[in-house]
């Protein structure tokens, strides 16, 4: 276990709280800053002591307890919430994950079980231990929607902000079976993230350097973190894995960009958790949108703060029958961004390997990639290019077919 693992408990039971202090201060380099059987008292002792893990307890009255998980993982993101409960059913371990609960403990539990869930998380505990104080940032590309064009954001996005920043930026592939960066940008990786997550606990910045695939252009350079060369061994990886890698990416990178799968699993969970941003990618299809408006209902489930979700229009043409105010409206949410549809250009970056950056005719849309390179990364003016959508009666194509959020 990692040195100067800080520990706060919540619990309103003394003997399950005398058990917890027994085993915690029994696990070398653990230490206990406070304790209370108080809700709001807890809180108030994790804002003034930033502990790395606090263990809670899944009260009578279970919804007071997730509330103030909610509040604990909303604006403490570094630290890992524990809950213990008698009813750890499928039901409530759904609640304590969209609460922002990392790991359960079913009552009643012994002193083994203690130190068997804090081993478990040992390596992502230990990674944001080493961390210290982490001025990176995480954007996580996200669709539950397939061809919408996410890994091509990822990819151009990322070389538009080392363009933009002057520094190296880390591209992660976290669609872990059928990843495509190494082939948009027609790399051999050294090593995949399964080789990265099993030498977690030696990884550092000299380590990064040297495993991960180097890729540069005249004036970006982008570290690729590549998927597993073989499907199988995408089971490999964990969330807790996922974790901690991106936790030490994060302390030796300036900016962190994911591209994941669509499907919605722990693993994707983890990347969309860690994320300072996460880019909603779709389209102005009705299907897209619909796909865009149970995506932002989940967030929400999840308690993401809504300026955490950057809603990005793809292959926009301007003078379709829906329009931007149409999308902005329906889903009730601002958009962030719009790339203009060039499936030429797009397609013969693929097909080649190389960044769009490179291919001929292809100025307005390299152009598009670094004004949001810039927006992301605070280099442009404070003014929203986009504003938020005043709310109005709508008539429009999408009216009768969307519900409110």
């Amino acid at each position: 276990m990692a040195n100067n693992l800080t520990v706060v408990i919540i619990e309103e039971d003394p003997a399950v709280r005398a058990l917890l202090q027994t085993a915690l201060l029994s696990i070398p380099g653990v230490e206990i800053l406070a304790e209370t059987d108080s809700l709001v008292y807890g809180y108030e002792l994790i804002r003034q002591n930033r502990p790395k893990v606090v263990f809670l307890d899944l009260r009578e009255d279970a919804a007071k307890s997730l509330d103030t998980a909610k509040r604990i993982s909303s604006y403490f993101k570094d630290v890992m919430l524990i809950a213990s409960g008698l009813d750890m059913n499928l039901e409530m371990i759904k609640a304590c994950m969209e609460a922002g609960i990392r790991d359960f403990l079913k009552r009643p539990f012994d002193a083994g079980q203690i130190k068997e869930v804090l081993e478990k998380h040992q390596m992502a505990l230990r990674a944001s231990t080493d961390a210290g104080d982490r001025s990176g940032r995480i954007v996580t590309v996200f669709s539950n929607k397939g061809g919408l064009g996410k890994t091509t954001i990822a990819v151009n996005l990322a070389l538009a902000l080392s363009e933009t920043i002057g520094k190296p930026v880390a591209l992660v592939d976290l669609n872990l079976q059928l990843g495509d960066i190494t082939t948009f940008l027609d790399v051999e990786p050294k090593q995949t993230i399964v080789d990265i997550a099993r030498n977690i606990g030696r990884v550092d910045a000299a380590y990064l350097e040297g495993s991960l695939a180097q890729y540069q252009t005249k004036n970006a350079t982008v570290y690729v973190l590549a998927d597993p060369l073989y499907v199988e061994d995408a089971e490999e990886v964990t969330a807790d894995q996922i974790n901690a890698v991106l936790t030490v990416l994060r302390a030796t990178f300036e900016y962190v960009i994911i591209d994941t799968t669509t499907s919605f699993d722990s693993k994707t969970l983890a990347a969309l958790d860690l994320a300072d941003y996460i880019l909603l990618v779709t389209m102005v299809n009705l299907p897209s949108i619909r796909s865009s408006q149970r995506l932002l209902n989940l967030f929400e489930r999840l308690g993401y703060d809504s300026q955490k979700i950057k809603l990005v229009v793809n292959r926009y043409i301007q003078g379709e029958e829906i329009t931007i105010e149409d999308v902005e409206e329906t889903l009730d949410h601002p958009l962030f961004w719009k790339i203009p549809n060039n499936y030429g250009v797009v397609m013969t970056a693929i097909n080649r390997g190389i960044p769009i950056s490179m291919v001929e005719n292809s100025k307005a849309l390299e152009k598009n990639f670094l004004e949001l390179a810039q927006k992301l990364s605070g280099v442009l003016s404070s003014g929203a290019i986009y504003s938020t959508p005043v709310r109005k009666e709508s008539k429009s194509i999408l009216g009768n077919l969307f519900g409110k959020r």
